[in-house]
C-alpha cells in the first residue's frame, strides 16, 4: 500500500526548510497560533484535495500563503506500493495557482537547495527544473496544473 512518508517545506509560510516525518506516529505541538493546524492542512492536498479548500477564508489563497516565492516548494515524499520512494513537488504558478510534478526519486536536499556561507538557499523554480531535466537518473513528470489532472497522474507515477 502506498503511504505518505514526509512533507518538506522550503521557503513557504515558514522560513527556511521544515521537514515533517509522517511514516510513524507524529506529534505536532506548539503554542497557540504557532502553525500546527496550518501544517496539518497540507496532508489532504497530497491526496488530491483542492489546495484552496484547505486554507481558511480569512487567509490568502493557498499559493499566496504557502508558496509565496519563486523558490518556495512543498514536497510530499511517499512510498509506492512497489516500495520505491518518490515525491510530488508543488510550486506556485506565475499567474496564480499551484503546479504539481511527480519525481521518481526520494527527496534529496541537493535537488532543491544551494549551500552558501549564509546557509541553505532554495533554487528558483527555473533552476530546479533545468537541473532535473539534466539528470539521467531521475524521471520528472510534465507539469500538472489542476487538481482534476492530479489523481490520474498520481496513479501513472505510483
Amino acid at each position: 500500500m502506498s503511504q505518505l512518508l514526509r512533507i518538506i517545506l522550503i521557503h513557504t509560510h515558514l522560513p527556511g526548510v521544515v521537514e515533517i516525518q509522517l511514516d510513524q506516529h507524529t506529534n505536532i505541538c506548539g503554542t497557540n497560533a504557532s502553525g500546527k493546524t496550518t501544517l496539518q492542512r497540507l496532508v489532504p492536498v497530497f491526496y488530491g484535495e483542492q489546495p484552496n479548500k484547505v486554507v481558511p477564508r480569512t487567509r490568502k489563497k493557498f499559493d499566496e500563503f504557502y508558496l509565496p516565492c519563486s523558490n518556495s516548494y512543498i514536497i510530499y515524499e511517499y512510498q509506492r506500493e512497489t516500495g520505491d520512494n518518490c515525491q510530488v513537488v508543488l510550486t506556485g504558478k506565475n499567474e496564480g495557482g499551484v503546479e504539481y510534478r511527480f519525481v521518481s526519486e526520494p527527496y534529496h536536499p541537493d535537488f532543491f537547495l544551494r549551500y552558501t556561507e549564509d546557509g541553505a538557499k532554495g533554487l528558483s523554480y527555473n533552476e530546479w527544473s533545468a537541473q532535473m531535466r539534466n539528470r539521467d537518473d531521475v524521471s520528472v513528470s510534465a507539469k500538472i496544473g489542476s487538481t482534476t489532472e492530479y489523481p490520474a497522474a498520481s496513479f501513472r507515477m505510483m
